[in-house]
């Protein structure tokens, strides 16, 4: 898979697993597996021959508070090692956490990009970001 070496992809699969706290279910077949399993080993496969850019839509539906914060740990680790997290989120206190910039798109189309800091100068509030998020929305 991706031309990764088998023992480094099976050392990688062992840290991951446990990580997410699935190592114990993986000889199960996934069709057994909720929904937040089936996320946490979806991310796995993803992370395994470790991308530079690391592309995610809505990463935390379905994962537990344990499983999310290990994800949220390992994207701050990878964009910190100089690499480049995306990912899109409802939960927009998630992305003024872990956000450098952020993107405010709306109807598809992105209306605005910057710090959180940008958008709450913006929207001319010093409140949050969901906040900022909605003046910017209804203002345009």
């Amino acid at each position: 898979i991706y031309n990764v070496p088998e023992q480094v992809r099976l050392e990688k699969v062992k840290k991951l697993s446990e990580e997410f706290g699935i190592s114990k279910f993986l000889k199960d077949r996934i069709q057994s597996y909720s929904h937040g399993m089936r996320q946490k080993l979806l991310i796995i496969s993803v992370l395994l021959h470790n991308p530079k850019n690391w592309i995610l839509d809505e990463p935390m539906t379905g994962l537990d508070p344990k499983a999310s914060y290990t994800l949220k740990k390992l994207m701050k680790e990878h964009a910190e090692q100089g690499n480049t997290v995306f990912f899109s989120t409802h939960v927009l206190e998630v992305a003024e956490k872990l956000c450098d910039k952020i993107a405010v798109i709306d109807k598809g189309k992105i209306i605005f990009v910057g710090t959180c800091d940008e958008i709450k100068e913006k929207s001319k509030t010093n409140s949050n970001l969901e906040e900022s998020f909605l003046k910017i929305i209804e203002g345009k």
